[in-house]
């Protein structure tokens, strides 16, 4: 049986091919079991899933065939069918016949079959001819009521989805009108993708109407009324830029003045102070604002848009490049309401600058300052275990941070320490201590790089080049490594500011020409689009036209459709937002007060932090009140970090929902206990084991009083 099977296939060969000649379409053998459409099963694979042993075989022919559907002027779609005819008796005589087979044979098999290919081709494609016509009369009927441009729109839409679509491909029997059936099926979805299309984009009209982003700068109607003046003093850090920006706040009558930290507001706010002036401050978790005040210090997240005053300063200009927080910039220089601008910052900014206000049509005047004192790289590397007061070492992670600083004080020295994961008070009083000499080395992060007053810095030295940026180990930049550099050589205390990298962060003879292209050569130019975030009256009408409340879903719609394809903006960081409104849309509280949550400054990674931000979020909703946290101050450095930024983010609900945060007195009072408790920890691991060190070498260089004097003094 096997070899008289292996002889009806040969056959069915040379009958296809005879038939492919004879047609011009394309033909093979088409054999199945009649039990099982894809092939025939063999013995052991039927007896181990016990199917029954089939009866007979369908045996035929598979013809194929593609032809393109003209579905609308200019517009058309290819479609490939493959079907199946069954083997006629007469031809199945002539396969199964006993005598030798011949060309002649096949020949006369493919007569028999020729026309019934011919018919079930020329069938199926009339059959679809029918359901292309008939759709494009509905289609006709489904566009009358649309205005031209609807119209137009629309095809627009149904030629997109139809070119889109790879050749369709069709399967059956010998069945011309399920090709036909299937065809039309596929014109609906091509319709329906596109009217969804057209709905969608309908959506994000609406909304980016709503919302203003179309037009960025009509969003602040205000400043627009104002003739604002736009100053730019721009230089590099020791450039006197900042005092000046003050200079200009403190003659007016009324000012305000923006900056990227607490500790920097707080600093503008003490200096305003000095001078007599009625000042007040305002960050995300406190208010300072004596009635009357005229001039206010606020972090630049907290401008008050509504407020007009003479002159407003907004510090650091170059974080519009910041992709997470560099939507505040953007809002500040196009919306703030004052009739003078002054915006400090690096020059690198001045391009992109110059495109926002492109926006407004204001006119934009630039100052250059340079820097007072020299900044020079040093010719060789500098040792740890030989630095000198004033020196300050920059590292770029906790780790590496706590690892420099454990390896000087086991050498006796006494360290500040300034990193980003501190709260703003104990960075203050950290750089005090190295400001007033209580601290002989300084140890920070790039934290120091944005105005944070440390005094008589004299060298900064490089731990090593590169960074970890939350996603990936890259090098600092030009701009990154200028920042901190030119913290060197304050000025009124050293002439010449000094930079150099440790001897372990790697051959100094490759790293000094990096340092020295950074500092003399232009860095990049920030250009391109500036970011923007969605505000509230935004998510708002994005609700509205979603039909949805989820904040989670809202934003995440914004973040992929609200300034797409805008020419001058682009979207901020939004991930760590949405994920925290994704998990906020289980808590039942109105649509902004969840916003207003996913918005607060929580430490995404910490669980903990999130944790109590969802338990807070549900007090609220329940009671309408929320129960300050009550930490202890016993814990490790991590621990007690952890906890003054979950303060913090307590304090920043606080402002905002005062009748439910109340108490923050008390929560005031344990912040500075945490920041006490920290400072004491860097303070005394310091002081401690430099004390000690001193104290040995007394010993070693006294008789027996000076070293019982030196064991009192330990003591």
């Amino acid at each position: 049986s096997t070899s008289s099977g292996g002889a009806a296939h040969r056959r069915r060969k040379y009958i296809a091919t005879a038939l492919r000649e004879k047609t011009g379409i394309a033909v093979s053998e088409a054999i199945r079991a009649a039990l099982d459409s894809d092939s025939k099963p063999d013995r052991d694979s039927r007896r181990s899933r016990q199917l029954p042993k089939p009866e007979h075989d369908f045996a035929g022919y598979r013809i194929e065939f593609e032809h393109s559907f003209l579905i609308l002027p200019n517009v058309e779609l290819s479609v490939a069918v493959t079907m199946t005819i069954a083997e006629s008796p007469e031809v199945e005589s002539i396969v199964h016949a006993p005598n030798r087979f011949s060309p002649d044979d096949a020949i006369a098999a493919a007569e028999l079959l020729a026309p019934l290919v011919k018919h079930l081709r020329d069938a199926t494609l009339d059959a679809c001819e029918e359901a292309v016509r008939t759709w494009r009369d509905e289609n006709e009927t489904y566009l009358s009521p649309y205005e031209e441009s609807d119209r137009s729109a629309i095809l627009h839409a149904i030629k997109s989805a139809a070119g889109r679509l790879a050749p369709l491909r069709i399967t059956t029997e010998d069945e011309p009108d399920e090709v036909a059936r299937e065809l039309r099926a596929a014109l609906d979805e091509i319709r329906s993708k596109a009217t969804a299309r057209r709905l969608r984009h309908l959506r994000e009209a609406q909304i980016r109407e709503a919302s203003g982003y179309e037009s960025y700068a009509a969003i602040f109607p205000l400043a627009r009324s104002l003739n604002r003046q736009i100053l730019f003093l721009a230089g590099p850090t020791n450039s006197g830029k900042t005092h000046e920006a003050l200079r200009l706040a403190a003659e007016a009558e009324t000012a305000e003045i923006l900056s990227p930290l607490r500790l920097l507001a707080l600093e503008h706010y003490e200096r305003l102070s000095e001078r007599g002036l009625s000042a007040g401050m305002i960050t995300g978790e406190e208010r300072v604002v004596p009635e009357g005040a005229t001039h206010i210090a606020r972090t630049i997240e907290t401008l008050d848009l509504g407020r007009v005053v003479d002159v407003c300063v907004i510090d650091e200009v170059q974080m519009l490049g910041d992709h997470s927080r560099g939507w505040a910039w953007t809002q500040a220089i196009v919306g703030a309401p004052a009739r003078l601008v002054v915006l400090t910052g690096a020059p690198e900014a001045i391009p992109l600058v110059e495109h926002l206000l492109a926006m407004t049509g204001e006119p934009l005047k630039v100052r250059i300052l340079k820097r007072k004192g020299e900044l020079r790289v040093e010719s060789e590397p500098a040792d740890l275990n030989k630095l000198v007061k004033g020196d300050a070492v920059i590292a770029f992670s906790r780790a590496e941070i706590h690892d420099l600083r454990a390896r000087l004080v086991r050498a006796g020295r006494s360290v500040a320490t300034i990193y980003g994961a501190l709260g703003p008070e104990v960075r203050r009083a950290e750089a005090a201590r190295f400001r007033n000499r209580e601290a002989e080395i300084l140890v920070a992060t790039d934290a120091i790089g944005m105005g944070l007053n440390i005094g008589p810095l004299r060298r900064v030295v490089y731990s090593t080049l590169s960074k970890f940026d939350g996603s990936r180990r890259r090098q600092l930049s030009p701009m990154e490594i200028k920042q901190i550099a030119g913290r060197a050589g304050r000025f009124g205390h050293h002439d010449t500011g000094l930079v150099t990298a440790l001897s372990e962060a790697g051959s100094y003879r490759l790293l000094r020409p990096v340092i020295e292209g950074a500092l003399t050569q232009e860095s990049a130019k920030l250009r391109g689009k500036a970011y923007v975030r969605p505000n509230r009256e935004t998510v708002l009408s994005a609700s509205e036209v979603l039909h949805t409340d989820r904040v989670g879903r809202i934003l995440q719609y914004l973040d992929d459709t609200l300034v797409a394809g805008h020419p001058d903006l682009r979207m901020a960081d939004l991930e760590e937002m949405i994920g925290l409104a994704q998990l906020l849309d289980t808590v039942p509280l109105p649509i902004l007060d969840r916003l207003s949550y996913a918005m607060a400054p929580v430490d995404a990674r910490d669980d903990l932090a999130v944790d109590m931000l969802l338990a807070w979020a549900r007090q609220h909703a329940k009671h309408g009140w929320v129960e300050p946290p009550n930490f202890g101050v016993n814990a490790d450095l991590l621990k007690l970090e952890s906890r003054v930024k979950i303060v913090t983010t307590w304090l920043w609900l606080g402002q905002r929902y005062p009748d439910a945060y109340t108490g923050s007195e008390h929560v005031l009072e344990l912040r500075s206990d945490l920041n006490a408790k920290i400072e004491e920890k860097l303070v005394a691991s310091s002081v401690s084991r430099a004390r000690d060190r001193r104290g040995k070498k007394r010993e070693k260089s006294g008789g027996p009083d000076r070293r019982k004097d030196g064991r009192k003094e330990r003591q």
